[in-house]
Formats: structure tokens, sequence, C-alpha cells
């Protein structure tokens, strides 16, 4: 056998059956024996200038990254789904994982010791990374690859979201159900990637020829409390609602939805809602959400493959893997011929 078919057999890639022929680090102790035990099978001389039986195996760190922890800690699903991935597949090829949470003000000390320690490179989950924090990106001096935020004014490898089509695509799917006057719940404390969502939904409305009315855009806490509590106090001023509304985030849709429904807004004969990232909790609310798959898992093991690449190919170019979303329709949308207006009658109840 060669060493592409021992590859297939043992379930690895040909580069790991390489580098545990030439006994170079990088692989975990049980995948390096099963495939030596398969390469000395097939009369190959396995090099061993080191112990085969070392566990020390080489060490990479993620980076929890939180500037106001609302939008990490807020959506736990997502983020919790993230890290086991990428903890997963760390361990399937070899490197022991590391957690770090940094803030704004300790980030460049985790940087240093990222930098000065055995490293053989960082995963930063830059969710909350806004545009006052790039400058910090030029510390590090380890391959790096940054999750969920794609920081396209950087040279740096990432892989995230493809929020711009994500917006475009629930747009697209509410014209389609009839739909035009569409608002928006937008995060209050705004990250990069929230900028991109929004201007992503601005162009897909333009697209249409649909005008972005500053009355549909409501500004709102990112966690599924906040946004609660936000739209509750909004309602009780007095707004207009759109037809449609979508969102960045289930937490702010599904915090939204519950605030509407108390106020006698039924979801979706008065308003229809769409979230962003499947998280269960959607098919726990009446009416369930209708909402987008993002893959989280896929996305945490494209970033071990990526910075894996890095580690072995120091000479690799800058990737940005954008992953697309799809549609998960459930029950908060309608069409359009069954939409009636939302009209408030009967006695007020105190909203705030």
């Amino acid at each position: 056998m060669n060493l592409k078919e021992i590859a297939r057999e043992t379930g690895v890639s040909q580069s790991t059956v390489s580098m545990v022929l030439h006994d170079r680090a990088g692989i975990g102790h049980e995948t390096k024996m099963r495939v030596r035990a398969a390469l000395e099978a097939n009369g190959y001389v396995v090099k061993a200038d080191s112990p085969v039986t070392s566990s020390k195996y080489p060490r990479a760190l993620f980076i929890k990254y939180k500037r106001t922890s609302i939008m990490v800690d807020g959506n736990p699903e997502y983020t919790a789904k993230l890290m086991d991935e990428v903890s997963r597949c760390c361990n399937e090829n070899g490197y022991e994982l590391v957690f770090q949470v940094a803030t704004a003000d300790t980030l460049p000390e985790v940087f240093q010791r990222a930098n000065r320690e055995q490293f053989v490179g960082v995963i930063l989950l830059g969710t909350e990374f806004t545009d006052e924090d790039r400058p910090l990106l030029k510390q590090i001096r380890k391959p790096i690859v940054i999750i969920d935020n794609d920081l396209v004014k950087l040279p740096i490898t990432s892989v995230c979201t493809h929020t711009w089509n994500s917006m475009r695509r629930k747009v697209d799917y509410l014209v389609s159900r009839g739909h035009t006057r569409i608002g928006y719940l937008r995060n209050l404390r705004e990250t990069s990637i929230c900028q991109q969502c929004f201007r992503g939904y601005q162009a897909a409305m333009a697209e249409h020829g649909l005008q972005v009315r500053d009355e549909d855009v409501f500004f709102v806490e990112p966690s599924l409390e906040g946004a609660y509590e936000s739209m509750k106090k909004l309602l009780a001023r007095g707004i207009s609602l759109p037809s449609a509304l979508v969102s960045n985030t289930d937490c702010l849709s599904l915090g939204a939805m519950r605030a509407l429904q108390e106020y006698g807004v039924k979801i979706p004969e008065n308003v229809s809602i769409i979230g962003a990232d499947n998280i269960s909790s959607c098919t726990l609310y009446s009416p369930q959400l209708t909402t987008c798959d993002v893959f989280p898992k896929d996305i945490g093991k494209w970033a071990v493959m990526l910075l894996k690449d890095q580690v072995e190919n120091p000479d690799v170019p800058v990737i940005r893997l954008r992953v697309e979303t799809r549609i998960v329709e459930r029950e908060s949308v309608c069409d359009i011929s069954e939409h009636v207006p939302f009209e408030r009658t009967g006695v007020e109840t105190v909203v705030g």
C-alpha cells in the first residue's frame, strides 16, 4: 500500500501519514501509533529519533475575546458549539488546546504569552471585535485564525458566516413571501460583524428597490433579555410596526418577539420575524422561530484545519473562508396575503 492508501485506511490525511513516517511533531499519540502500525505492516521503516510514546503534544491557544461579553456570553449555545468542535478537532489532529479569556485590556498580554510560550498557533473568537481592536492583532507573531469575524481590512486568515449573503438570503425570502416593508432589529452595541450584517440588509433591500426607513430600524440590547426589555420600551413609545423583521441573532428575534406578544402583537399575523443562527430555543417558543443554519461545527472544524495548514506550511496565503447559511422554515413568517396590520385596541397594558 502507498501512503495515500494507508491514509485512507487509517482515516487521516496523507500529510499526517508522512509526518508519522518521519517522526515529526504535531500528531497525537493514539493517531501516531495507529498510523505507525499500518506503515510497518506495509514494509515501511518508521524513523524514530524520539520516543513515539511521548505524551507531550504541541499546544494551540484558543482565545475567547470579550469586549462587552454580551454577544459571546449572551448567545452561549452558538459559542459552545464552536468551542466544542475546535477542541474535538484539535485533539483529533494531535494538538493540546489551551483556553484563555481576554478583554481589550488583557489581549496584548495574552498575545505576548502566545509569542513567548510554545504554542504552535492561535484561534481567536472575534465575535465582539470592533474596528478599534484591529491594531491589537499586529502584536501576534504566531499563526492565527479568526473565527466569526473576517476582518476584511487585515491580511489574516479567518472563517466565519457569510453575513452579507445571509442577510440577503433572509430579505429575499421575505420578499418571496410578499413583504416589502421589512424592518431590522439592530444591535445597540455593535461590533464590526454587526455592521456588516446591517450593510448586507441595506444592500438586499436596495436590490429589491425597497426603502430602508429609519423608523423601521429598532435598536435593542444584544441578548434575549436585553432585546425583550428594549422592545418593551420602544412599544411603550408608540412605534409603527413593519410587516416583517430581520435580525442578526436569534436572541434579538426571540426577545423582541416575546415583548411584541405581551403587547398584543400576533406573530406572524401582525409581524413576521426571522432570526439568524438556529439555536435550540427557536423551537421552544410559540410560534417556532424561522431562522438560518449557520453551521458552527463546520466553522470550528475549518478553523483548526486552516491553523494546521499554516503551522505545517508557513508560506500558505491568507484565506478568508465564508460559510453560507441556509433558511430553516418554521412558523414565525407568513405570506403578505395573511398579514393584518397591527392596531392596539382595548385597555392599554403598561409596558416598561
